[in-house]
C-alpha cells in the first residue's frame, strides 16, 4: 500500500497549527478513537522523542510512538509501531498567507503484523483510512479554530 494523503484549510498560523501537532499528547485530543499518550522521557520534543501509546480500536492495542523529523512549521513525522504493525504518519503545513495553513496528512502501512488487517489492507486503505485521515484533519481544524 502506498501513502494515504488528505488534506484541508485551517484557520490557524502554520507556527500555531505546527506547535500544536509536534505535541504528540494533543493526539488523544483528535484521535478518532479514545488514546492514552504517556512520554517515555522528560524535555522538548524532537527528533527521537518517543511516547507509550494506548488505543482502543478493536481492543487495547499498546505501542510506541517516536518522532522521526521535524522541521518547524511545516513538516512532523512520526511513526507508530504496535502488534497491529508499523505506521508512518506525517503532517505537511503550508501558510495559505492569509492567515490560513493548508494541513496535509499522510500515513503508510510500513508492516502490518495484524492477520486481520493484512486481510482487509485494500479495504483499509482504499476507504477506512481516507475516512479516518479525513476525520482527524477536521477534529484538528475544529480544535485550532476555536483556541
Amino acid at each position: 500500500m502506498g501513502v494515504i494523503e488528505r488534506q484541508a484549510s485551517i484557520k490557524a498560523s502554520d507556527a500555531a497549527v505546527f506547535t500544536y501537532l509536534s505535541d504528540v499528547n494533543n493526539h488523544a485530543q483528535w484521535a478518532g478513537h479514545q488514546l492514552e499518550v504517556t512520554p517515555k522521557s522528560a524535555g522538548p520534543i524532537e527528533v527521537g522523542s518517543a511516547f507509550e501509546t494506548v488505543g482502543h480500536q478493536f481492543g487495547e492495542q499498546p505501542g510506541t510512538v517516536t518522532i522521526t523529523e521535524l522541521v518547524p512549521n511545516s513538516k512532523i513525522v512520526y511513526e507508530s509501531d504496535g502488534k497491529v504493525g508499523h505506521f508512518r504518519h506525517g503532517f505537511v503545513i503550508k501558510d495559505n498567507g492569509d492567515g490560513t495553513s493548508l494541513v496535509t496528512k499522510t500515513m503508510e502501512m510500513i508492516e502490518v503484523k495484524s492477520l486481520p488487517l493484512k486481510d482487509l489492507r485494500p479495504i483499509v486503505s482504499s476507504f477506512i483510512a481516507p475516512k479516518g485521515l479525513d476525520g482527524d484533519l477536521q477534529r484538528i481544524k475544529e480544535k485550532l479554530e476555536t483556541q
